[in-house]
């Protein structure tokens, strides 16, 4: 009987020990033990009005930022296109869409190539027909979209964000094979599985060109076309590819750790990385299934050459929470969150650039 008792008390310390490490190494690792201490040089002012604002591009050329919106605690409601004025953020409007036979649309990821003839394609990653994943590619015109064209491929299982290579060429990650927001998924988190890639889309066919990432998020292209540049949300860094122009093969380079779940990336006309990201993910998700449950916003910028990682941006007032991405144009940071009716327009001091 003592034995028994003995052997019992025994496992349970064993499983206390290993349970309290587990515990411990998890809060590490989402950022949960680390303080927030707010910071930002400069000044920022918040325009309403536009839901989910998780992605978000510039047209440099023409001072226009385009955003995707969409209200991810309400699917069903659908989501919006915008167009803001970076001299007048203020003056946002939500661009017309045509007719794209689906009974929803639900966009995420997206960006903007201009070809030689200056015509502006606007690609975006549309979840509104899952399980089927589709993109679609606008022609913009003023305040309008016409749709050109719409991809989907069985390479597309869960996009989440594009990065344009050509007219029709382009490249999308997929964050993971587990369904957001189900048991397996928090599984998948937790245990840091790499379900993750990188898919290539050549015009005609897609092909998986870098696998292994937990949870794949942000990718951008080099102003040279030369190097590609990849977030992991879990993995919590930066992989950089050299890349092959004709046939869009990946050759990884280099890979830059960060303590924070990392998301999109936009690239300035300087050739720096900006990095909207989430320092503390356990808040992040509380925050996805409680908007009264503030989930701290961070801004990094990478200047690649120098290999240089900048925090420019930190807070947690729910000013903006759970940032997703940040786009410079001169000494303005447009910084856009996940779920919040918010876009965050700040003016940089002169050195912080």
């Amino acid at each position: 009987m003592n034995k028994t008792l003995g052997r019992g008390a025994l496992i349970f310390v064993i499983i206390l020990v290993i349970g309290s490490f587990f515990w411990w190494r998890t809060m590490l690792w989402t950022g949960q033990l680390r303080g927030v201490q707010a910071h930002f040089d400069g000044s920022c002012e918040v325009v309403t009005g536009i839901v989910g604002a998780e992605d978000l591009v510039i047209d440099r050329e023409n001072r226009l930022v385009y955003i995707s919106s969409s209200d991810r605690r309400n699917l069903k409601s659908g989501g919006s296109l915008w167009q803001m004025p970076v001299d007048n953020p203020a003056a946002a409007t939500m661009l017309k869409l045509p007719d794209m036979g689906t009974s929803l649309f639900a966009p995420h990821g997206l960006d903007l190539f201009i070809d030689n003839e200056g015509v502006r394609h606007l690609f975006v990653i549309d979840h509104g027909s899952r399980p089927k994943e589709l993109i679609h590619k606008f022609i913009v015109q003023k305040n309008q979209l016409l749709l050109q064209e719409t991809f989907s491929d069985p390479e597309f299982y869960s996009p989440n964000d594009i990065a344009a290579i050509g007219p029709e060429q382009f490249y999308i990650t997929n964050d993971s094979r587990t369904k957001t927001g189900s048991i397996a998924a928090t599984i998948e988190a937790v245990f840091r599985k790499k379900s993750g890639n990188v898919v290539w889309y050549d015009g005609q066919q897609a092909t998986e060109v870098a696998s292994g990432f937990s949870f794949a998020n942000g990718v951008a292209v080099s102003k040279d076309g030369e190097q590609l540049f990849v977030s992991a949300t879990i993995d919590q860094n930066l992989r950089i590819f050299d890349r092959e122009p004709n046939t869009g093969v990946l050759n990884q380079i280099d890979q830059i750790h960060f303590s924070s779940g990392l998301d999109n990336i936009d690239i300035a006309a300087d050739g720096s990385l900006w990095i909207g990201s989430h320092p503390r993910l356990l808040d992040f998700s509380a925050h996805a299934k409680d908007p009264s449950k503030l989930s701290p916003s961070q801004v990094f910028r990478v200047n690649i050459d120098k290999k240089t990682v900048k925090e420019v941006y930190l807070a947690a007032d729910g000013l903006l929470n759970a940032s997703s991405v940040a786009a410079s144009i001169d000494d303005l940071l447009f910084i856009g969150g996940v779920f919040d009716e918010a876009i965050l327009v700040c003016q940089q001091k002169k050195e912080e650039k």
